[in-house]
Formats: C-alpha cells, structure tokens, sequence
C-alpha cells in the first residue's frame, strides 16, 4: 500500500476516480446540474493522456538517457547531516510564522483595527489576506519576497522529515515531528488555510511512503507511531478553521459534525461542477500559455517585456449551488490552448512523472522535485497549484542546498 500512495499513476486514478464518483453522486441526487458533452470529453481526455504519459516512458524508459549523478556528500553521519537540516528548515519556518504576522498587521493597520481585534475577526481577516495575496500578484514587496522564501525553505523541511523518521532510531524524531506539526498549525491558523497544513502533511507522507520497504510488522507499528500525528492535524485544522470560520453555514447545515462532513465532499466534488459552469460560460480567446505558466509571464513584465498578465489568485466565484472557487487544474490548460492543452499537459506530466520515479529513490533533489509533483498531481481535481514562484524556488534550494545521496544514506532501507 505504502508503494501504492508514490505511484503517480495509482494516485492520478484513484483522485480523480473519488472526485468523478462523488461529483456523480450530487448529480443524481441533484445537487449539481448534469455535465456537459465538453466536461466529460475533457475529463476522459485528461485521464487518457496522462496515463499514457506515464506508460510511454515505462514502457521505453530503456531508450533513457543516463542518470544525472550528483556528487555525494560526506561529511559526517547521514542522521546527523539530516538533523542539521531539519533545524534550519525549522528555524525558517519560525521567521516565515513570525513574517506572517507583521502581515496580519499590515492588514489590521489597513482596516484600521488592532492587531488582535482582527484575529478576533476571522471572516474579516480572510478577506484581508486575499486582498494582500490579490495585490501581491503584480507588486511583490520586500514582505512577500521574505514569506515566499522561508516558506519554501519549511516546505522542504517536510520532505527531510519524512526521511528522518525512517533513519533516525532515537525518540528525538519525535520532537522534531512534533515542533514541525505544532509550527506548521500555528502558521495555517495564522493564514486560515487548510490547503497549506495538507500540503505539508502529504509531503511529509509522500517522503516517508518513498523510502524503504518495510515488514509487515515494523509497517504497522511504525507508520501508526510516525504518520498518524501528521494526519490527525489535518482533521484538526478543518475541524478548526469550521469552527472559526462557519462554513456550515454557508452549505446550509445547521448542524455542525454534518457540516463539516459535507464540506469535505465540497471539497472533493464540487470543482468538476464548477469546471462545468467555466465550459459552459467560456467565449474563446485563449491564453497561450498565461494561466500554465503564470509565475514566468509575471517575471518577463516585470522585465517590461510583456504587458501585465491578467491573473486573479482567487479567480471568480460560481454558485453551484453554493459558492465555490476552484475548477480542477483542466481550467488553466483549456484556458490557454483548449482541448490540446487538457491533452498535452496531462501527457506531459505523466510522463515527467515516469521520468522522475527511478531517480527519486537515489538523491534526495529528486526526491523532493518528484514528491512537490506529486502534490498536485493529487491536488489536479481541486485547483492548478503551480501558480506561485515560490514552488519553483523549492526546487532551485533542493537542487541547490541539500545534495543528499540517498544511496549512501541506507541503501537497504531505500528503494526507488
């Protein structure tokens, strides 16, 4: 099973399997309205394709160039080296929660009320910080700059976790999972963010599930002792962001536990509807490449070398029949090339995926590329996370500044 949870094909199916059954069960029961011929042609395509993508390269990858070998780094104990990493990571964590705040007083300042009266204002402090991220978009500050870099340094922090819980024998990992966990809820409290605080866990997940095989009784005990903490603060920081934030409200639950159950299937459902309703609103004029690669067309204006693009962090709302914001990552592809882009892009990534499997096992900057792909791979029914530089950024720093070679680590724990 742990294989299964590193496998992209297995991962892409079975998210899109979940969010196509549940999208169907609210159409038969009427929640959403029927598909269209365009939705269903373009979610069969992008299941198509991007299983194709993975297989070309499975069943050819023979025809592969040589490995990328990245010098090995020999400088003392693999724990060891990983630990002093993972005390950076954590400390850039800190400074990112410590840089966020003085971004809640920005926005209490612009709101003209204290800094914990508006903590105290959950709905006002969201709208807050999407207008922040909103006007960040095209003008960067020095704030956002600092944000976006320490988070990507705590990001990576996740993944090295991950494989400390596999090589460290001692009680101290649970210290570090433990201050990583209560850091990352205070920092998605902060940001009344629930996608954040799952990121990091699948991170942390996805590199735990990548390293070595296990018996079947060292499996059980070890992952309940090293990802059931992980996963419970998930559930808490929905249960809490409910309680502050009252979304039951907002689906017409009165009650509470059915609430929070029914923005769970929101969550999973409704961007295929809402992806119905962009088709069915949609009026041509493509994007040729803005909405995929958003973060390298906000980079050439900033050279003046192209107009500004033209890009909504938070895009538009539809009702359908409550409000929702998200529209699968098919949006941004159709948006810019139509129909080639849902087959292309899809294919494209399958077998980028394929590329990156065998590599990942062997030095850690693949693993890291291979496990941020694999989040939105798993994220492709909700939303198109690949927006933000700052994405791009955690892959220069594990490229850059942790050159572990996983071989050398453990190899009998390791497996690609």
């Amino acid at each position: 099973m742990m294989e299964c949870l590193t496998d992209p094909l297995f991962v892409f199916l079975a998210v899109w399997a979940t969010a196509g059954t549940l999208y169907l069960a609210g159409v038969f029961t009427g929640i959403f309205p029927s598909p269209s011929a365009l939705t269903q042609g373009a979610l069969l395509l992008n299941v198509v394709t991007f299983s194709l993508g993975y297989l070309t390269w499975t069943a050819f990858k023979g025809l592969a160039p040589q490995d990328i070998e990245l010098p090995p780094v020999h400088d003392g104990p693999p724990t060891k080296r990983i630990q002093r990493a993972l005390t950076f990571t954590l400390l850039m964590g800190v400074i990112a929660l410590l840089l966020m705040l003085y971004r809640v007083a920005l926005i209490a300042a612009h709101f003209h009320t204290g800094f914990l009266d508006l903590l105290r204002q959950p709905a006002l402090l969201r709208f807050g910080l999407v207008l922040f991220l909103e006007m960040a978009v095209s003008q960067t500050s020095l704030v956002v700059k600092l944000i976006s870099l320490t988070s990507g340094f705590f990001a990576i922090g996740f993944v090295l976790l991950g494989l400390f819980l596999h090589l460290d024998t001692t009680s101290r990992k649970y210290i570090y999972l433990g201050g990583f966990l209560l850091l990352a809820l205070a920092i998605c409290l902060t940001n009344l963010s629930r996608y954040d605080m799952t990121v990091y866990v699948m991170y942390l997940i996805l590199a735990y599930c990548a390293t070595g095989p296990l018996t079947r009784r060292e499996r059980l005990r070890r992952v309940t002792w090293n990802l059931l903490p992980p996963a419970l603060a998930v559930v808490l920081i929905f249960v809490v962001i409910e309680l502050l934030l009252r979304k039951s409200a907002a689906y017409s639950q009165t009650e509470r536990l059915r609430g929070i159950l029914f923005s769970f299937y929101w969550y999973l459902a409704s961007p295929i509807a809402a992806l119905n309703e962009f088709f069915a609103g949609f009026r041509g004029g493509y994007e040729l490449g803005q909405n995929t690669f958003f973060p390298f067309f906000k980079w050439l204006h900033r050279f003046h070398l192209i107009p500004e693009p033209d890009m909504s962090v938070f895009t538009e709302w539809v009702f359908v029949p409550h409000a929702t914001n998200v529209y699968t990552y098919l949006r941004n592809f159709y948006e810019d090339f139509g129909l080639l882009g849902v087959a292309v892009v899809p294919y494209a990534l399958g077998w980028l995926m394929a590329v990156l499997k065998d590599r990942a096992g062997r030095y850690f900057p693949f693993l890291v590329l291979y496990v941020f792909l694999l989040v939105p791979i798993a994220f492709s029914f909700y939303s198109y996370p690949l927006l933000s530089s700052q994405f791009y950024l955690q892959i220069l720093f594990g490229f850059t500044f942790f050159r572990y070679e996983l071989r050398s680590m453990n190899e009998p724990q390791l497996s690609g």
